[in-house]
């Protein structure tokens, strides 16, 4: 299922497989001036590429190497000869086809084909605009931003998602997750981008929305850990359920693993 989204000059599908017509998992990727900004989910592949022949794409870049972002790429080679975009550290694992991965992410996105990028730059350019990549690690150690100063846009791929999340991956790094969102605060930007929510009005508000949360969440966390809680406690005490994600993901999203992340030494 893809559906097709207009502001202004950027276009977004937003895309997810269904099951008994229910979405599992809505993502989805942006195009402007023929620029593919992700390539969505290995398991719409057959959607993605009808999409991208009537579209008239001339670049892909990754925000980073989580499967529905990046799992079209392979397609994109052979269909378009497209060499897609990603940050070096994407590189290597991008070129090789991720052997295990875990069932809901099988369920919801496919399996990814291997696939050969292109290191990014510090600038992208398209015909009409000019893109600065910025590094953004904490959802994934190869994330990125892309900035356009002259239109106020900045595409954040995962990194906002939310102002409160109630969960986080395993193998997130919370406190780059901060930098990178102070980092891109900065900017002040005019219309945000998200790669599941589509645009996000008052966008930088936002952005400063969930970065209060996350520090706020951290003071939580550090004081209940003074008081000599224990990880499983200190994540029963947060707010909310988490339990359908847990069973869901088999503990990959869950309110624990940001005790952990907040808990484990800055590296």
């Amino acid at each position: 299922m893809i559906h097709s989204l207009a502001y202004g000059d950027v276009r977004y599908f937003r895309m997810a497989r269904t099951f008994l017509g229910r979405a599992l998992y809505w993502t989805g990727v942006y195009l402007v001036d023929g620029l593919l900004v992700d390539s969505g989910p290995p398991n719409l592949a057959r959607d993605v590429r009808r999409l991208v022949s009537e579209l008239g794409v001339r670049q892909c870049v990754t925000t980073h190497y989580h499967e529905d972002h990046s799992g079209n790429h392979a397609l994109l080679a052979g269909a378009l000869r497209i060499t897609p975009l990603a940050h070096a550290v994407a590189a290597g694992r991008l070129a090789q086809r991720d052997a295990a991965p875990q069932l809901y992410r099988r369920l919801a996105w496919g399996v990814r084909e291997p696939a050969r990028v292109a290191a990014l730059g510090e600038w992208l350019e398209t015909p009409h605009h000019r893109f600065q990549v910025i590094h953004t690690p904490g959802h994934a150690p190869d994330h990125v931003a892309l900035w356009e100063p002259r239109r106020g846009w900045l595409f954040s791929g995962d990194l906002y998602l939310a102002p409160k999340l109630r969960y986080l991956r395993a193998d997130e790094d919370v406190h780059a997750m901060i930098e990178s969102l102070r980092r891109l605060i900065a900017l002040e930007p005019a219309a945000l981008f998200c790669q599941h929510r589509g645009q996000v009005e008052h966008g930088g508000t936002r952005l400063r929305h969930k970065l209060e949360f996350l520090l706020e969440l951290g003071e939580r966390i550090q004081a209940l850990r003074r008081r000599g809680l224990d990880e499983a406690e200190i994540a029963r005490a947060l707010p909310g359920s988490d339990l359908f994600w847990r069973l869901w993901t088999g503990g990959d999203f869950s309110k624990r693993n940001f005790v952990t992340a907040f808990l484990r030494p800055r590296s």
